[in-house]
């Protein structure tokens, strides 16, 4: 690594430090921060899912559902509460972990049969998140 970007990686370890305080000393107010840019994240990737899904050639309708699962979420988790928020961020991570999981192993079997390269990786990314999904209920 450069030196000249050494200053750059200290900089970002003694901010993760300071967060990380922060997060301690705050933790409710820290998952409701986590939560809602959780939610735009899933809000991000869900329409995102969706315009590849019509744009695709080759359709996959589990690819437009968990567009549809995640955009979903994404509302959930924006139309809660701060207790709410609180309280399930949770579940809908793991339900989302869950159903991408589930979604990508799917496709990843059917890309696979025309591109090994690119669908075994999604398959075993598929397995992961699944695995991930239940460890987190």
């Amino acid at each position: 690594m450069s030196k000249n970007w050494k200053w750059l990686l200290l900089l970002a370890g003694v901010f993760a430090i300071f967060v990380g305080c922060r997060m301690l000393v705050n933790p409710a107010i820290s998952l409701a921060s986590m939560t809602f840019i959780f939610a735009i994240v899933f809000a991000v990737q869900g329409i995102s899912e969706i315009v590849q899904y019509f744009k695709a050639e080759e359709k996959h309708g589990w690819n437009l559902f968990g567009g549809i699962v995640t955009l979903i979420l994404a509302f959930a988790l924006f139309s809660g509460s701060f207790i709410e928020m609180v309280t399930f961020v949770p579940v809908i991570i793991s339900l989302w972990a869950l159903t991408n999981g589930i979604t990508k192993t799917i496709v990843g079997f059917k890309v696979r049969k025309t591109d090994k390269s690119v669908g075994t990786p999604l398959v075993w990314l598929g397995i992961l998140g699944i695995v991930a999904g239940l460890i987190m209920m």
